[in-house]
Formats: structure tokens, C-alpha cells, sequence
């Protein structure tokens, strides 16, 4: 008759051999070689409001109150991820890179600080805030990718949907699409990531000038 410690080995061998492989695992894991994520700012540029929409002193327009929801996002397009469109329909984003909030919150921010300035409303900001507002902004964001449609750097898409509302109102002041498109400089990320900012320039002065244009009512 064997031994018992004769049958015990593979058992223990085996036993050491996944400690061993487990510790490996969590090891590669603490220490990976992959690089962290840059993060990015949307810079969208100045508003660039048109001095004919600016408010006048004394003018009713500007006692008027607003109130910029956060945005609702198409498939894929909130969060921080940067988003790109590649031939065939193939969504997917940029690895590496990342915006540096969600986009939702990016733009509603950028929303307001638009407005702000043209001294339409007595008071604009988002949901939440403590005020009634006279009118309530409401933002789709449809397109906010990075499309390569051909060889060369991508053009970058952006679509707001702005849909402007009196409170207690049964009917919408206003609904205006925003739509730019941009081609980046170069097939690089700091290129890309301006070309966004561009069109999204574009798309938020669009928005503010058809807002501001809405009469006192």
C-alpha cells in the first residue's frame, strides 16, 4: 500500500499551480502596461451672439426667466466616451481618449453660458435651480461623432434639437435643428477633438439665435 502523502502531491501541486496563475492575474492586473485615458475639453468658442439680438435696456424680453434642461442623447452618445462612425455603420469610439464629463452635462453647460450673455432672460440655469421660469429649454442631441467617410482625418458631426417652451403653455414656442458638420485638420486626436468644438459652436449659436429671436409673450 502507497503511502497517503504519495496521493496528496498532485493535489497540492495543483493547488500551488493556481495560487501561483491567480497571483499572476492580479499582479498584471495592478500593474498594467495599458496608458490611462487623456481627458478632453469641449471648447465650443465664444458665443458670437449678433448685436441685433441683444437685449436694450428696458426692453421685456430681458425680465423674462429661462430654464436649460439637461440634453437627452441619441444611442451611444452620452457619457464620456468620444464617439466615432466608421465605414460600413460601424459605431465605436476612440480608445484612450475621453471627454472630460459626460456629454450631456457638457453641453447644458455650455448651453447656459451662451444665453447668458445676450441678456434676453433675467436669469438663465439649469433644472433644479430655485426659480420658476418663465420658459423651459429642452436639448436633443442627435449627432455628436467623429465620421470617416473617406481616407483622411474625419469630419466631425454635430445635431442639436432645440425645443423652446412657455411655461404652462399647451404649445412649443419654438423648435429649431442645429445641424454643422466640421472636418478635422488632421487625423489626430487633438485635431479631432477641436473640430468638435467648432461644430459645436456652430450648433450652439444657431440655437441661441433662434431662441432670442422669440418675442415677449
Amino acid at each position: 500500500m502507497k503511502p497517503r502523502t504519495a496521493r496528496r502531491a498532485p493535489a497540492a501541486m495543483l493547488l500551488a499551480a493556481l495560487a501561483a496563475v491567480a497571483l499572476t492575474a492580479c499582479v498584471s492586473g495592478l500593474h498594467s502596461n495599458e496608458p490611462a485615458p487623456q481627458s478632453y475639453l469641449l471648447d465650443p468658442g465664444p458665443a458670437a451672439v449678433a448685436p441685433d439680438v441683444m437685449a436694450v435696456p428696458g426692453d421685456p424680453a430681458s425680465r423674462r426667466s429661462l430654464q436649460v434642461l439637461a440634453p437627452a442623447a441619441g444611442p451611444g452618445l452620452a457619457g464620456d466616451a468620444i464617439a466615432v462612425l466608421r465605414s460600413g455603420a460601424r459605431f465605436d469610439h476612440y480608445r484612450g481618449a475621453r471627454w472630460a464629463a459626460d456629454t450631456t452635462a457638457m453641453l447644458q453647460a455650455l448651453a447656459i453660458d451662451a444665453l447668458r450673455p445676450t441678456g434676453r432672460f433675467s436669469l438663465v440655469d439649469a433644472e433644479g435651480a430655485p426659480f420658476v421660469p418663465d420658459y423651459v429649454l429642452a436639448l436633443e442631441l442627435r449627432h455628436f461623432e467623429a465620421q470617416y467617410r473617406e481616407a483622411g482625418p474625419p469630419t466631425v458631426h454635430v445635431t442639436l434639437i432645440a425645443t423652446l417652451a412657455r411655461r404652462g403653455a399647451g404649445e412649443s414656442a419654438i423648435s429649431v435643428i442645429a445641424d454643422s458638420e466640421v472636418r478635422a485638420q488632421d487625423d489626430r486626436m487633438q485635431a479631432v477633438v477641436a473640430a468638435f468644438g467648432e461644430a459645436t459652436g456652430q450648433a450652439l449659436r444657431k440655437v441661441v439665435a433662434a431662441v432670442v429671436a422669440v418675442p415677449p409673450g
